[in-house]
């Protein structure tokens, strides 16, 4: 039997500094994160959901698809056992009527 086990970090709210505008650049705010991944070894997930959080804040990106595409290195850098990881990066007081964000699929 093969079995693969994905592990689900989901709504996972903070605010961080990440935009292209002036006022994002500068004004922190709140976004959400879901995550999904595989791994072949133990991966803690309290551990991966701070790191996430440290990274985004010291980082400060520009962009929401280019955090998506910096992190997975990060993550697969700091988690090497990654299997696969998906990751999603919604922001959610940029508009009044929706949230908007971006998602990467990955296969490592």
């Amino acid at each position: 039997m093969n079995l693969q086990i994905t592990t689900i970090i989901k709504d996972f709210e903070f605010e961080t500094i990440i935009g292209m505008f002036e006022f994002e650049q500068k004004t922190p705010q709140k976004v959400r994160i879901n995550a999904e991944f595989c791994s072949e070894s133990f991966v803690n997930y309290v551990e991966f959901k701070e790191f996430l959080k440290e990274k985004y804040n010291e980082l400060k990106f520009q962009g929401i698809e280019e955090s998506l595409s910096v992190m997975s290195k990060i993550l697969k850098d700091k988690f090497q056992g990654l299997k696969s990881l998906k990751l999603e990066i919604l922001k959610l007081e940029i508009l009044q009527d929706a949230l908007v964000g971006a998602r990467l699929d990955i296969i490592y």
